[in-house]
């Protein structure tokens, strides 16, 4: 029977791989919404998709930023 190692002799940052699946998992579910969220990215890759989630929190900020100034006015 083999035994799992200490946590002192485990390397820092090292996830049990039961643990990793579940991250991946996450990930991936929070990608999933993000491409929901993000206009236009159904269906694209993750390079595009971090790219144009970059662009759409930009034009977001800048149109906080217009409507900002129009109220003061």
């Amino acid at each position: 029977m083999r035994r799992e190692p200490s946590p002192s002799l485990r390397r820092k940052g090292m996830a049990p791989l039961r643990k990793k699946k579940s991250h991946e998992g996450l990930v991936l579910k929070k990608l999933r919404k993000l491409k929901r969220i993000v206009p236009g990215s159904k269906n694209v890759g993750l390079e595009v998709l971090l790219q144009r989630t970059a662009n759409y929190i930009y034009f977001l900020e800048l149109q906080v930023f217009v409507l900002g100034s129009m109220s003061s006015l």
